[in-house]
């Protein structure tokens, strides 16, 4: 049996789960938070924090020996196997972009007029070219349309 302590706030996301006694106690953050704020204004250590709030909200008697156990929340850790077959890599389409082509080709043409030699077009991305005895590259990039 799970028992919830403050059922009426436990909307949240629960933070810890302890064992007392063969019952398990869930806590929520808020109760992990003031477990914290115990542990560092009285400056004990975290076994002595949570003892101190499950005697405060009478959950245990104070100063009995009882074992408090904290449970890993077993919901939250995820497990993955490996496979034993290949995954298919699936080649990717690239799109061709037009307009980025005919620009680049303008670019080309207007650096062979400027005097560059050995202009390349890379598909329709980027333009290299030797202009006087240097070595340069142009990229072009399409920026997506802002969301208003």
């Amino acid at each position: 049996m799970v028992y919830y302590i403050y059922q009426e706030k436990m909307e949240g996301d629960l933070a810890m789960t302890y064992k007392i006694d063969g019952k398990i106690y869930e806590l929520n953050s808020e109760d992990c938070a003031e477990i914290r704020k115990n542990k560092k204004e009285f400056g004990i250590s975290e076994e002595d924090a949570v003892r101190m709030f499950f005697e405060d909200w009478e959950y245990i008697e104070s100063g009995s020996k009882v074992k408090i156990e904290k449970i890993p929340d077993l919901k939250q850790k995820k497990e993955y196997a490996k496979s034993e077959k290949p995954r298919n890599a699936k080649p990717k389409e690239r799109k061709v972009d037009a307009t980025k082509g005919r620009i680049l080709k303008d670019c080309k043409v207007l650096m062979e007029g400027l005097g560059a030699t050995e202009t390349t077009l890379k598909t329709e991305t980027e333009l290299s070219f030797m202009f006087e005895g240097e070595s340069y590259t142009l990229k072009l990039t399409k920026h997506r349309p802002k969301k208003n």
